[in-house]
């Protein structure tokens, strides 16, 4: 068993030796520290500097059921991953894209005139 020491370290002094010893075992192992992050919630003034859109603009989007938000009582959040997923639904594709995609369809269903 070890042997039991009793020393006169201050209160600054075993703060600062615990919160060290905190530091090295947290850059040790960062996985255990952020195992389940949260989302990154965003207010309304965030989301709409976020999209670059008004914030009237925003509400509009929000109360037509366009935009995906959280609304907890009267405050609303977003989601920087859900607003990111919206802005790319509305992409558009090149003509290249629509091309291929056309050319594709033509291979796979083929129509014998007959």
């Amino acid at each position: 068993m070890n042997e039991l020491m009793l020393t006169s370290i201050k209160k600054e002094e075993l703060s600062a030796l615990i919160e060290n010893s905190v530091r090295k075992v947290l850059s040790e192992n960062p996985a255990s520290t952020n195992e389940n992050p949260s989302p990154d919630f965003l207010t309304i003034d965030e989301a709409s500097k976020f999209l670059n859109l008004a914030k009237a603009t925003v509400y509009t989007l929000t109360s037509a059921g366009k935009i995906p938000v959280i609304k907890k009582g009267k405050r609303l959040y977003f989601t920087k991953q859900e607003l990111m997923n919206w802005l790319k639904k509305g992409r558009k594709k090149t003509i290249e894209e629509i091309e291929e995609e056309a050319a594709s369809y033509v291979l796979k269903n083929r129509f014998y005139a007959v």
